[in-house]
């Protein structure tokens, strides 16, 4: 009598519901141990259960195999939340090249009063989005054209007032990092839809700033708000954005690695 089985129930049999694309080696051993666990000491069974289950973890691992170069292949990007200790100092670097491409000026940055540091992995270079403010606080201006914005914000009614609140995006390119100077304390880490949200209070020279960070893990790129405006004017600031994604690719300049992700003035 003919079998059936559907692979959707062999991946259901064979698969960790916690286990995560590109654990290729852990999942292996996981289904040699189950392998193991159903041989019996009848010979006709084990013979069975054996060629049954190895079956089984072929399909396994080819279904794992295939998972991940799914996911590679959609071009998933990750953050990472660097935490710097106290005695800890952070630098990078800036190049200025000539016309011939010839290392003209080389300018080291330093951060001494930070604890905290984002940096990206990634697969593929992203594209770049825009965004267009579905509900403000209050009035702004920013770069864009049409509505759409990659800048947007509100310096406050002089130089010598605090920052309401400002909106900018950033990409995950491997290998820059970004700074938040001053010491940082990250209050909530939840998900919001396809976004990864991070909210936290920078305690600034001038007083505590809110910022509320948005992470698409598939497109890679990061929405900041941030101002001295409550965390909750801030979180619906950032949720009322109407984003649209370009063709246009990022392209990075590994000449320049560091950067500073605090709104500024201007």
């Amino acid at each position: 009598m003919a079998v059936k089985m559907v692979l959707a129930d062999l991946a259901g049999e064979c698969f960790d519901e916690r286990i995560e694309l590109g654990e290729y080696d852990e999942t292996t051993e996981k289904l040699r141990r189950r392998v193991l666990a159903q041989i019996r000491d009848d010979g006709r069974r084990r013979r069975f259960v054996l060629r049954r289950a190895l079956s089984t973890a072929l399909i396994a691992a080819v279904l794992v195999s295939l998972l991940t170069a799914t996911a590679y292949a959609l071009g998933l990007f990750r953050l990472n939340k660097n935490h710097i200790p106290d005695d800890v100092t952070v630098r990078g670097e800036w190049i200025e090249r000539d016309g011939e491409g010839n290392i003209a000026e080389v300018q080291i940055l330093e951060y001494t009063d930070t604890n905290l540091v984002f940096s990206f992995e990634a697969e593929t270079a992203p594209r770049r989005v825009e965004f267009k403010p579905g509900w403000l606080p209050m009035e702004g201006f920013g770069d864009g054209g049409s509505g759409w914005y990659h800048y947007f914000g509100n310096d406050g009614e002089s130089g010598e007032t605090r920052i309401p609140y400002k909106i900018e995006i950033f990409y995950a390119i491997p290998g820059f990092r970004l700074v938040m100077m001053y010491q940082s304390e990250i209050v909530e880490e939840t998900s919001w839809g396809e976004y990864e949200l991070v909210k936290l209070v920078n305690h600034a020279s001038w007083g505590d700033d809110n910022y509320v960070l948005l992470f698409h893990p598939a497109q890679g790129y990061m929405i900041r708000v941030g101002g001295c405006l409550d965390m909750g004017t801030l979180e619906k600031l950032a949720k009322d954005l109407e984003i649209r994604l370009t063709d246009e690719e990022v392209t990075y300049d590994p000449d320049f690695n560091i950067g500073v992700i605090n709104i500024g003035r201007g």
